[in-house]
């Protein structure tokens, strides 16, 4: 995989596990008694990297496991979204890129762009341009019968972001 896809995915991980620590209840009660907001954005951003917004949930979080809860799932499809749009923004001005406009990019580029497009619209698909559609990946076709629907959760799952990054990646190192 390419490195920086790697870095991209470690920080996505690192939110839905810090999310996680955050809805065991031993955690949450030390963390909202014990520590003053101050103290604990502080800690948060400076000593562990994880994003402040985690302690903003941490007074509506239930005790784990946390799936069927629609506010930590709404910040985690948020958290991608962002990971999505910035490793494609990255992406375009690598080398990997090559300075080639998209239409020469192979296929899994296009619904890369697609993809980072729908992060960017509110995780919905706006098929602004059409022309590269259908686009297919492993068993899933994007097609304009997708325009006004939600990226995750209808489309692909987040895990499913780990294989478009291997993807791209053994289609561009080949190249």
């Amino acid at each position: 995989m390419i490195p920086e896809f790697k870095k991209y995915l470690d920080l996505l991980y690192l939110n839905i596990s810090g999310l996680w620590t955050l809805s065991l209840r031993d955690v949450r009660e030390k963390l909202l008694k014990e520590l003053k907001p101050s103290t604990l954005e502080t800690s948060i951003i400076s000593k562990n990297n994880i994003n402040i917004n985690i302690y903003k949930l941490a007074h509506k979080l239930p005790e784990a496991p946390f799936a069927n809860n629609e506010e930590i799932n709404k910040f985690i499809r948020w958290q991608a979204q962002l990971m999505i749009t910035s490793s494609y923004e990255w992406f375009k001005e690598s080398d990997y890129w090559k300075g080639e406009n998209l239409k020469n990019q192979p296929d899994i580029i296009k619904l890369f762009k697609y993809i980072r497009d729908a992060s960017v619209h509110n995780n919905v698909f706006e098929f602004k341009d059409k022309r590269f559609l259908p686009l297919h990946w492993r068993s899933k076709t994007l097609d304009k019968t997708w325009e006004g629907k939600s990226l995750f959760s209808d489309w692909m799952s987040l895990g499913d972001i780990e294989y478009l990054f291997e993807d791209i990646s053994k289609k561009i190192i080949k190249k």
